[in-house]
């Protein structure tokens, strides 16, 4: 029996001063779980996707990628306590 498929997750720390902190290691991760999983994912639109979550904010905070096995994002961020 297959198994189903959950959505991949990956949380980062994002500063207003610097973005999200080692994104691009962030990113390759999330490729490689995708690839491996076959899931469908671009790269390019979900850089773009966190950077207009992020636009703005003045605080740190996290933000929490979930992308499904069709390749759509949802990004999630919160207010680092």
């Amino acid at each position: 029996m297959k198994r189903p498929m959950t959505d991949l997750e990956e949380v980062m720390r994002f500063d207003p001063e610097e973005g999200i902190a080692d994104l691009d290691m962030h990113l390759d991760r999330l490729k490689t779980s995708a690839e491996n999983q076959g899931f469908k994912f671009d790269r390019h639109a979900a850089r773009n996707e966190l950077q207009a979550a992020t636009f703005g904010k003045r605080h740190p905070a996290i933000a929490r990628l979930l992308l499904s096995p069709t390749g759509a994002m949802a990004i999630e961020i919160r207010r680092a306590d």
